[in-house]
């Protein structure tokens, strides 16, 4: 048998609430207290600070991997296996790019982990930072994605939306292509970025952009493409190409086959 009230004098969270949290658990517990009473004490005094801890940051969470990190994102690997889990902060917007088709189980940290959701190959996502997600794999199936965390709060989905003729935000995602078989390529605007979904057929050209920014690809596919003699854009599903502004180049699909890709275009910075 222990003293509850002599115990609770030192505990840092009996100081941090006053005489009035000792005066109430002395009342709930008795002057004494058992064996179990004190696990149950200790359950209740230790819960607040297991509840504030936070997520860590995608650096440290598990079953992510940081692929590439400039001024302007920080680009990760996810890869789930069936039954793995996992949980990261995310303080900043970001895009998720699904490589292949999957499903997977996602929460805010807090909330119920039981929502699934479709993912079908090349699917884009954007989402606004500031708080944490949980995610699962209950399939038996691996889920991938490639995450791209944009440091730059100008890249956001609101702006003004010619639909509706109001300032809104916009769309979070990109509806799938028309013909997954044909050449196309849909776009979503991001403030002071754009996202491309583009697919080449054999020998289709990927010409430089309008608008002089530097460019991310994403790899959904295995890519291979050229231009000139020696020049030459080869990566695996997944694999990230920084491409700095000011490229004046035409890419050739080299392959055979149908080649597909994410391109995110960020705006040229002002010359002053």
């Amino acid at each position: 048998m222990a003293d509850v009230c002599g115990f609770l004098a030192p505990f840092p969270l009996a100081g941090l609430l006053g005489e009035d949290f000792s005066a109430a658990a002395c009342a709930i517990f008795g002057t004494t207290i058992s064996s179990m009473n004190w696990r149950l004490l200790l359950v209740l005094l230790l819960a607040p600070t297991a509840w504030s801890q936070t997520a860590p940051d995608m650096a440290t969470a598990p079953h992510y991997r940081q692929l590439l990190v400039n001024n302007q994102v920080r680009v990760f690997a996810l890869t789930l296996r069936p039954l793995e889990r996992t949980m990261a902060r995310h303080d900043n917007n970001f895009l998720v790019i699904a490589l292949l088709d999957s499903d997977a189980v996602i929460w805010p940290e807090g909330e119920s982990d039981i929502v699934n959701f479709h993912f079908n190959q090349g699917d884009i996502r954007f989402n606004s930072g500031g708080r944490a997600l949980g995610m699962r794999n209950d399939r038996t199936t691996e889920y991938r994605n490639i995450t791209i965390e944009f440091l730059d709060l100008k890249v956001n989905n609101y702006g003004y939306q010619s639909y509706s003729g109001t300032w809104e935000f916009g769309a979070p995602s990109l509806a799938p292509p028309v013909d997954p078989h044909a050449r196309f390529m849909n776009s979503l605007v991001l403030g002071a970025a754009s996202a491309y979904d583009i697919q080449l057929l054999s020998r289709d050209p990927f010409t430089p952009p309008e608008k002089q920014g530097p460019e991310l690809l994403i790899p959904v596919t295995n890519v291979d493409m050229k231009t000139g003699e020696y020049e030459r854009i080869r990566k695996s599903s997944g694999e990230p190409v920084w491409i700095p502004a000011g490229r004046k180049a035409t890419f050739l699909n080299a392959t055979s086959e149908p080649i597909r890709f994410v391109e995110v275009l960020f705006k040229a910075e002002a010359k002053n």
